[in-house]
C-alpha cells in the first residue's frame, strides 16, 4: 500500500480475496493516469518536433530552429512568423 500512496486507513481489507481487490483497483489507478499521460506527451512531442522543422531560415535554409526562436541560429537572419 505505501508504494501507491494509499496509505494505511482504519478500514482495510481482512480476506485474500479483500486485499487481491485492492491491489488490483491500486494498480488500475495507476494505469488509469499513467497511459493517458503518456498519450498526451507523446503528441504533444510530436506536435513540437513537427513545428521545429517547418521553420527554415530564408537566408541559409537551416532548419530545426526552436518554436520561439526569433532569429536563425546559424547565420542570425530574422525567421518568418510561426505558423
Amino acid at each position: 500500500m505505501t508504494i501507491t500512496t494509499v496509505g494505511y486507513g482504519d478500514i482495510v481489507p481482512q480476506t485474500v480475496m479483500g486485499k487481491a481487490l485492492a491491489s488490483l483497483t491500486m494498480l488500475l489507478g495507476y494505469s488509469i493516469l499513467a497511459v493517458p499521460t503518456g498519450i498526451l506527451t507523446a503528441e504533444l512531442n510530436q506536435e513540437m518536433k513537427t513545428h521545429r522543422n517547418l521553420r527554415r531560415c530564408p537566408n541559409c535554409a537551416t532548419s530545426g530552429h526552436e518554436v520561439d526562436a526569433d532569429f536563425c541560429k546559424k547565420c542570425g537572419t530574422q525567421l518568418p512568423e510561426n505558423i
